[in-house]
């Protein structure tokens, strides 16, 4: 072999289990080799109805008795190893995995039904297409005129396949313009001359986004993001796709290329079709043309101006303001954000206050007495409690040690993060404990020291944000599609850059929304951050348009060096420490603003993140006369109506 494909000698995989188990007594000469040309996981079948499920599996294609074939089989056993594998695998293992005798935990896939396999030479067309805002997915047609269930690419490059399949087959649009290719030759000599460049790297057989070890960790996140369907009616074309972007500076961006009627999967890029346009070219947003600026923070003499003479808060939207604009010095935290976090109500008053403690203490002691009290013989038939305190042992073994609060093995705050987050599993025992959640407990009990007072503040943030760590993910899953969604407004050629690198479901982003940007950023700036967020000021979702600020701040570096798909994953994860906070979130509130001032434009799924309540009189004031914006009118009472002039 020249290292083009990896050779086996196995069964076939559609051998049955009781044949693969006689397979010993079959003479060496007579099993059939395998060469191995593209084996990848991460490939899902999308089955509909009531009970949709994704059923995640493997696509290969390999030669088998000197016959290209193609093979779909489910991933019956996914493996977590208990050290590093687990780290950011946000679905709780207690939930439908099952714990090995070595300690890994296991996810069954019952979906043996649903395998395919068939020769390249039964092949007559294949359709290359991309839900809305979704998955980019291959559908198989042979020639008997059976149309194979598509299979969708999760994450995984759909190049990199498409690729391998080209070194077999010619493939040619059917019509132009049309998402299906007809195989119109196989390619003479393509079982012995494969290059080694096109054919996957077989030999490791690794699970989603695991090229590089950097960060397999952070890959294990995108096991579990749902499908981005197609709510939202904004389509990447199949030749923005293809594209890479030449050269580009900060202060513009390329325009769309032409597209071409044939895409052979070996057809090099074109990156001489772009022109520089001006950025204000580029978004469906109206500009904004006043200075965003920062404040001095929040100290204790102006927030003892926000509370009236009994102790409750007032004028909470000035205060609200202030804190969006500069955040709270470190001194008055332990006290302000109990009030932020839901322990105490803005109109409570002082007296009303220490009631609240003392209720709050007794019930806090309840909850924890009862997993305190347990007697052996109970955890031991309580696997799933197991379970979730060994994750917990785990995490807080390892979470901000190098915070001085947290950094000695003997450390009291190290004990009282655990008895948390322990007693949250008896407080909400149907959510539990999931990896992520120690990461928003250990700030919490950072600034407020007392265990009673950290748990209930971190009750009240998880009560806000429960949804994150829910096991169907839908809510991560909704903030990704608002996302993408909200940067193929403001900037639709970054949006087609990502797509042609089949990134544009920006699961590189799933830690920042997360865990609010904690691993981003240092201690003391991820509290800032969060107080912001904490704030509700603009919206309740700024998180989502600080994340845009990010990406946009990318850009240069993304497109600039062409970045592919594992660039993409690993520069993002190389961001820690290198985001200017202060510069983002004023880049964050302009863009917060635009949109709110463009609202009419904006797709559903965006213009439900911005309180309607607060949008009139800002479009008043924005739009005093009238703004033409692709094709509409905003007017001065925040309507929006189709110009005279639009086709």
């Amino acid at each position: 072999m020249d290292g083009d494909c990896v050779v086996r000698d196995q069964p076939s995989s559609s051998t049955s289990s009781s044949a693969a188990t006689l397979a010993e007594e079959v003479p060496a000469e007579h099993k059939p080799i395998e060469k191995v040309c593209y084996d990848k996981e991460g490939v899902f079948v999308h089955v509909e109805g009531p009970e949709a499920v994704q059923i995640p599996g493997r696509l290969r294609l390999v030669i088998r008795d000197e016959v290209a074939l193609i093979e779909w089989q489910p991933v019956h056993m996914v493996d977590f190893q208990t050290e590093e594998d687990l780290d950011w695998a946000v679905i709780n293992p207690a939930h439908g995995e099952e714990k090995t005798a070595t300690g890994s935990f296991v996810r069954r896939a019952p979906y043996p039904d649903h395998a395919l396999e068939f020769s390249l030479t039964d092949l007559k067309s294949v359709e290359r297409a991309r839900a809305p805002l979704g998955w980019q997915h291959l559908t198989f047609k042979l020639r008997n005129k059976d149309c194979l269930t598509p299979l969708y690419f999760h994450g995984t490059p759909i190049n990199d396949f498409w690729s391998c399949l080209g070194r077999f087959v010619v493939l040619t649009r059917s019509v132009a313009g049309s998402s299906w290719y007809d195989v119109t030759d196989a390619k003479d000599g393509a079982l012995e001359n494969i290059s080694p460049h096109d054919a996957a790297d077989a030999a490791s057989l690794t699970a989603l986004f695991s090229e590089e070890a950097l960060y397999s960790g952070f890959s294990k996140v995108t096991r579990f993001v749902r499908h981005l369907g197609s709510e939202v009616g904004i389509t990447s074309t199949e030749a923005n796709q293809q594209m890479t972007l030449p050269e580009v500076s900060r202060s513009g961006v390329r325009t769309e290329g032409a597209s071409s009627d044939s895409m052979s999967p070996s057809s090099p890029r074109d990156d001489t079709a772009y022109e520089m346009v001006e950025p204000s070219q580029l978004s469906k947003l109206p500009p904004w043309d006043e200075e965003a600026s920062r404040e001095e923070p929040i100290g204790f003499d102006e927030w003892q101006e926000f509370l009236d003479s009994e102790g409750r808060v007032v004028r909470e939207k000035d205060f609200r303001r202030r804190l969006f604009k500069g955040g709270l010095q470190h001194e008055i935290r332990h006290y302000v954000w109990k009030f932020l976090l839901g322990f105490y109500d803005f109109d409570s008053t002082a007296a009303g206050r220490e009631q609240t403690m003392s209720t709050r203490k007794e019930e806090y002691s309840t909850m924890k007495h009862q997993w305190k009290s347990m007697l052996p013989s109970q955890m031991k038939r309580f696997g799933l409690l197991r379970d979730r305190l060994h994750l917990i042992e785990k995490d807080v073994a390892r979470t901000d040690r190098t915070h001085p609060r947290f950094a000695d093995d003997d450390s009291i705050y190290l004990v009282r993060l655990s008895d948390i987050l322990t007693t949250y599993c008896f407080y909400n025992f149907d959510l539990g404990y999931v990896q992520g959640m120690s990461d928003l407990c250990a700030p919490v009990l950072d600034i407020l020291g007392d265990e009673v007072e950290s748990f209930w503040c971190f009750a009240g943030f998880l009560d806000v944000v429960e949804e994150n760590f829910s096991e169907d993910q839908e809510s991560m899953r909704q903030q990704l599609l608002t996302l993408q969604a909200m940067l193929k407004v403001v900037d639709p050629q970054m949006s087609d850059y990502l797509a042609a690198q089949d990134s544009d479901n920006l699961y590189f982003c799933f830690r920042w929304l997360l865990v609010f940007f904690k691993r981003e950023l240092t201690f003391e700036e991820t509290m800032r951050l969060w107080e912001v967020f904490w704030s509700n000021h603009l919206t309740p979702h700024f998180h989502l348009f600080f994340a845009l600020a990010v990406l946009l701040q990318s850009k240069d570096v993304i497109v600039k060096d062409k970045k592919d798909f594992n660039d993409i994953v690993k520069y993002v994860n190389e961001l820690s420490g290198n985001i200017d906070l202060e510069q983002t979130l004023v880049d964050a509130e302009v863009l917060c603003l635009r949109f709110m001032a463009g609202r009419p434009m904006l797709p559903d799924i965006v213009s439900k993140l911005l309180p309607e309540e607060q949008l009139s009189d800002l479009q008043k004031a924005l739009l005093s006369e009238s703004i033409e914006l692709r094709g509409y009118t905003c007017v001065a009472d925040g309507s929006a109506v189709l110009s005279a002039s639009d086709p």
